[in-house]
């Protein structure tokens, strides 16, 4: 089971405390749109484009990436090729501390299809995979779910599998992106729902974090993980002809 809260367009959203903002975006845009958000990225960001050898993956990333620059600078309030980025030891992205910002994000993409999650009080993770219809989820299961998650999942009939390990991976890796610690947390080491849209999971330490379950697509599963309870979760739909507003709303350092 997933939240089944409305995708919405929205043209600037704030970004309130304890509000988590998830975006959606196609990644399969005009080549014009393409060019343009590619002109936000940085040199490493152009460099990482063109070990592409697929056209398509190449043009997919760059959506994913020039996307992201513009979704932050709608919460900056800056323009978006001048976002910097640092990356920490398991290589989780965040904003410079030159921004003095204290907004997280995380990026996410299967496909055609992107995730984009943003906080301004804890850390968050976000992931989406493509539904296989024929995919062995319960041999792939065998090595990576918990005792618990593989005992439900083999409950299930065949029909419904598929969805329910989809839905256990992606909340399982949600909650790996946001805890930034890269293969380091084991994905047995710990146990999810896939019945439940919402769930509170305990770290180590027993804090909390909140996982809420994604309809991104139909053939797509997605879930968000945040540090804390009490999350007010808002979906919205990315759109690629926000970028004249966006410009026209950034206030440009001196």
């Amino acid at each position: 089971m997933a939240n089944s809260l409305p995708w919405t367009s929205a043209p600037l959203p704030a970004l309130a405390q304890r509000e988590l903002h998830v975006w959606r975006a196609t990644l399969d845009v005009s080549p014009a749109v393409i060019r343009r958000l590619e002109s936000t990225l940085n040199a490493d960001e152009k460099l990482r484009a063109e070990k592409f050898l697929v056209p398509q993956a190449r043009e997919r990333f760059v959506a994913a990436r020039g996307i992201l620059r513009e979704l932050l600078a709608r919460y900056l309030e800056i323009e978006p090729e001048k976002i910097d980025f640092m990356y920490g030891p398991q290589g989780k992205p965040s904003l410079s501390s030159v921004h003095n910002s204290r907004v997280r994000f995380s990026v996410s993409h299967s496909r055609e299809m992107g995730l984009f999650a943003f906080a301004n009080c804890g850390e968050v993770g976000v992931d989406i995979e493509q539904v296989k219809p024929d995919f062995k989820g319960m041999e792939i299961a065998s090595h990576f779910f918990s005792s618990e998650e593989i005992a439900a999942l083999a409950k299930l009939p065949p029909e419904l599998g598929v969805e329910a390990f989809f839905g256990c991976w992606t909340r399982k890796e949600a909650y790996v992106k946001a805890r930034g610690q890269g293969l380091s947390i084991p994905l047995r080491s710990f146990t999810v729902s896939f019945a439940d849209s919402k769930q509170l999971l305990r770290d180590e330490t027993g804090a909390p974090w909140s996982c809420y379950a994604l309809e991104p697509a139909p053939g797509f599963a997605g879930a968000v993980v945040a540090a804390g309870d009490n999350w007010s979760l808002k979906c919205w739909q990315w759109s690629a002809g926000a970028e004249s507003l966006n410009r026209s709303t950034a206030k440009t350092s001196a």
